[in-house]
Protein backbone atom coordinates (compact mmCIF):
# COMPACT_ATOMS: atom_id res chain seq x y z
CA UNK A 1 0.00 0.00 0.00
CA UNK A 2 1.35 3.42 -0.95
CA UNK A 3 0.89 6.27 1.48
CA UNK A 4 1.29 9.91 0.52
CA UNK A 5 2.49 11.90 3.43
CA UNK A 6 0.81 15.24 3.97
CA UNK A 7 3.52 17.83 4.46
CA UNK A 8 3.27 21.62 4.35
CA UNK A 9 4.73 21.63 0.84
CA UNK A 10 2.20 19.03 -0.34
CA UNK A 11 -0.65 21.24 0.81
CA UNK A 12 0.11 23.81 -1.84
CA UNK A 13 -1.37 21.61 -4.53
CA UNK A 14 -0.14 21.41 -8.05
CA UNK A 15 -2.71 21.57 -10.83
CA UNK A 16 -2.56 17.82 -11.41
CA UNK A 17 -3.02 16.98 -7.71
CA UNK A 18 -5.96 19.07 -6.65
CA UNK A 19 -7.40 22.50 -6.19
CA UNK A 20 -5.16 25.49 -5.59
CA UNK A 21 -6.17 28.25 -3.21
CA UNK A 22 -9.68 29.27 -4.24
CA UNK A 23 -9.68 27.00 -7.30
CA UNK A 24 -12.33 24.36 -7.61
CA UNK A 25 -12.05 21.02 -9.32
CA UNK A 26 -15.04 19.98 -11.34
CA UNK A 27 -17.11 17.16 -9.89
CA UNK A 28 -16.06 14.91 -12.77
CA UNK A 29 -12.37 15.67 -12.23
CA UNK A 30 -12.73 15.01 -8.50
CA UNK A 31 -14.36 11.63 -9.13
CA UNK A 32 -11.88 10.71 -11.88
CA UNK A 33 -8.89 11.49 -9.66
CA UNK A 34 -10.30 9.50 -6.77
CA UNK A 35 -11.08 6.55 -9.04
CA UNK A 36 -7.50 6.55 -10.33
CA UNK A 37 -5.93 6.94 -6.88
CA UNK A 38 -4.40 4.04 -4.99
CA UNK A 39 -5.35 3.35 -1.38
CA UNK A 40 -3.59 5.82 0.91
CA UNK A 41 -3.25 8.54 -1.72
CA UNK A 42 -4.41 12.03 -0.79
CA UNK A 43 -6.28 14.48 -2.98
CA UNK A 44 -6.63 18.12 -2.00
CA UNK A 45 -10.07 19.02 -3.28
CA UNK A 46 -10.32 22.58 -1.96
CA UNK A 47 -8.23 25.22 -0.23
CA UNK A 48 -10.13 27.98 1.50
CA UNK A 49 -12.95 27.89 4.02
CA UNK A 50 -15.43 25.34 2.70
CA UNK A 51 -18.42 26.03 4.95
CA UNK A 52 -18.21 29.77 4.33
CA UNK A 53 -17.45 29.53 0.61
CA UNK A 54 -20.36 27.10 0.00
CA UNK A 55 -22.87 29.31 1.78
CA UNK A 56 -25.73 30.70 -0.30
CA UNK A 57 -24.93 34.23 0.82
CA UNK A 58 -21.20 33.91 0.16
CA UNK A 59 -19.73 36.37 -2.32
CA UNK A 60 -16.33 34.65 -2.41
CA UNK A 61 -17.13 32.64 -5.54
CA UNK A 62 -19.32 33.26 -8.57
CA UNK A 63 -22.56 31.26 -8.41
CA UNK A 64 -21.61 28.46 -10.89
CA UNK A 65 -18.28 27.86 -9.11
CA UNK A 66 -19.97 27.92 -5.69
CA UNK A 67 -22.49 25.31 -6.84
CA UNK A 68 -19.67 23.13 -8.21
CA UNK A 69 -17.87 23.38 -4.87
CA UNK A 70 -21.06 22.37 -3.04
CA UNK A 71 -21.45 19.36 -5.35
CA UNK A 72 -17.86 18.26 -4.70
CA UNK A 73 -18.27 18.67 -0.93
CA UNK A 74 -21.50 16.67 -1.04
CA UNK A 75 -19.91 13.88 -3.09
CA UNK A 76 -16.90 13.78 -0.75
CA UNK A 77 -19.24 13.35 2.22
CA UNK A 78 -21.17 10.58 0.41
CA UNK A 79 -17.91 8.76 -0.32
CA UNK A 80 -16.80 9.10 3.30
CA UNK A 81 -20.11 7.74 4.57
CA UNK A 82 -19.75 4.80 2.16
CA UNK A 83 -16.28 4.07 3.54
CA UNK A 84 -14.43 4.95 0.33
CA UNK A 85 -12.41 7.92 1.65
CA UNK A 86 -11.36 9.59 4.88
CA UNK A 87 -12.02 13.33 4.92
CA UNK A 88 -9.47 15.52 6.65
CA UNK A 89 -8.73 19.17 6.87
CA UNK A 90 -5.48 20.88 7.69
CA UNK A 91 -5.37 24.42 8.97
CA UNK A 92 -3.07 26.55 6.82
CA UNK A 93 -3.78 29.89 8.46
CA UNK A 94 -6.59 32.07 9.72
CA UNK A 95 -9.79 31.08 7.90
CA UNK A 96 -7.81 28.98 5.43
CA UNK A 97 -7.86 25.19 5.32
CA UNK A 98 -6.82 22.44 2.94
CA UNK A 99 -9.62 19.89 2.49
CA UNK A 100 -8.24 16.42 1.85
CA UNK A 101 -9.73 13.13 0.72
CA UNK A 102 -7.60 10.09 1.55
CA UNK A 103 -8.51 6.98 -0.44
CA UNK A 104 -9.29 4.00 1.79
CA UNK A 105 -8.42 0.42 0.89
CA UNK A 106 -11.49 -1.43 -0.30
CA UNK A 107 -12.39 -4.83 1.13
CA UNK A 108 -11.82 -7.76 -1.16
CA UNK A 109 -14.99 -9.10 -2.65
CA UNK A 110 -15.66 -12.79 -2.57
CA UNK A 111 -16.63 -14.06 -6.00
CA UNK A 112 -19.79 -16.09 -6.39
CA UNK A 113 -17.77 -19.20 -7.17
CA UNK A 114 -15.90 -18.88 -3.86
CA UNK A 115 -18.91 -17.82 -1.77
CA UNK A 116 -21.02 -20.91 -2.48
CA UNK A 117 -18.59 -23.46 -0.97
CA UNK A 118 -17.92 -21.23 2.05
CA UNK A 119 -21.60 -20.69 2.83
CA UNK A 120 -22.43 -24.31 1.98
CA UNK A 121 -19.94 -25.57 4.57
CA UNK A 122 -21.22 -23.08 7.16
CA UNK A 123 -24.79 -24.28 6.64
CA UNK A 124 -23.74 -27.96 6.81
CA UNK A 125 -21.87 -27.35 10.08
CA UNK A 126 -24.85 -25.48 11.55
CA UNK A 127 -27.20 -28.41 10.80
Amino acid sequence: MRISRVTPSSLVPMSDRGAADGDILTLNAFCDRLAAAAPGETLTYYVGMLAHDCGAMSLVLPEPRRLELCAIASRALQLAEAGRVHLLQRRLGPERFAYLAVVRPQPRRIGREMAAPIFGRALAEAA
